[in-house]
């Protein structure tokens, strides 16, 4: 009778391992750099000790451009390293710049969406002056190029970017958002500042949490988050709010392995020296693309044809040659105002 149940107990257990492995477990691959040095500190931020990782290069070279790698929901600063690969810390090591994981208060951010039931949100942390206090930090003890602060984040991070870009554009030059939607308006607490943004959006049409046409957003049964704006919608926003022609200014395909059809559709609108952009991921769901990084079916299917990190650093690195312009721009609009 013993060895009997405890036959059934064994089987179960493999049963419940083999659905955890295919619908949950997530992993990369990928291993961090053997050379550079992954630091940890922190900043007393409105009375609470805001803590950071980033990761320094062997070799810096002048004025480094800074870069906010930011988790999703019930996440750490260390999760996000891992779900992009690495991919922040092996780029820095040539392209000199800083990529920097902050971690949220008590694991989430206090994003746009007003409903949210997180303690973040609820207890309305000051997220904007964490972030602007981090960029002080490395201006002092790194000189980083304060036109050169982008932010990436993954769900409720690529949520936070959004908030960093409507309410302290002074603050930083670009963001690229992933499996994440602007709220709809009767769910945004944000403080838009209207001003223009270069933004590049990461979206799967297989998303089950972060719809891609909009709409409910649900974590494991919470819906607390609201409804968001459609993927198009999203990027309609800032394409206005930068000015850009309604046809883009280019469109190109990312190819499937073994398929005829694409992995990924991606359209760019360019003008007044910002780029929008929108990445279209055909049956990809809540995850970071990466053939290194693989999420488990429970999110909707990988995106193995793109690196993330790289595609994003090189929407933040192709805009540096366009921040003389922006700034001169808000300059002469400062000046119009006086």
């Amino acid at each position: 009778m013993f060895k009997w149940i405890l036959g059934i107990l064994l089987s179960l257990g493999l049963v419940l391992a083999g659905l955890y492995g295919y619908f949950i477990r997530a992993y990369t691959t990928a291993e961090p750099p053997e050379s550079g040095q992954l630091q940890r500190d922190s900043l007393m931020v409105s009375k609470l000790d805001r803590s950071f990782s980033f990761y320094l290069p062997e070799t810096l070279g002048e004025k480094p451009a800074l870069v906010f790698v930011l988790h999703g929901s019930m996440g750490h600063g260390d999760d996000i390293r891992w779900q992009t690969a690495y991919g922040f810390e092996r780029l820095a090591q040539t392209e000199n710049f800083i990529p920097v994981y902050p971690d949220g208060f008590e694991h989430h951010w206090n994003d746009c969406r007003a409903s949210a039931s997180y303690s973040a949100n609820t207890q309305n942390i000051n997220d904007p002056a964490f972030f602007a206090a981090m960029v002080a930090y490395f201006k002092q003890r790194h000189a980083i190029d304060e036109q050169r602060v982008f932010v990436t984040g993954l769900s409720n991070g690529g949520h936070m970017a959004y908030r960093l870009a409507l309410e302290t554009p002074e603050l930083i030059r670009a963001i690229a958002p992933i499996a994440a939607s602007m709220p709809v308006n009767e769910n945004n607490d944000c403080g838009a500042s209207g001003k223009p943004m270069s933004v590049a959006v990461f979206n799967g049409t297989n998303d089950p949490i972060n719809p891609y046409e909009g709409g409910l957003v649900e974590l494991m049964g919470d819906s607390s988050r609201g409804s968001v704006l459609s993927s198009e919608q999203t990027i309609r926003y800032w394409r206005n709010l930068a000015g850009v022609p309604f046809e883009p200014a280019r469109q190109w395909q990312v190819a499937r392995k073994h398929s005829s059809e694409p992995a990924a559709e991606v359209t760019e609108w360019l003008a007044n020296g910002e780029t929008v952009r929108l990445y279209k991921l055909w049956n990809s769901g809540h995850v970071v693309p990466s053939p290194q990084v693989h999420f488990g079916r429970l999110f909707g299917g990988n995106a193995p044809e793109i690196e993330a990190a790289d595609e994003i650093w090189g929407f933040f690195n192709g805009l540096k040659d366009a921040g003389s312009s922006r700034e001169e721009l808000n300059n002469s609009q400062n000046g119009d105002s006086r």
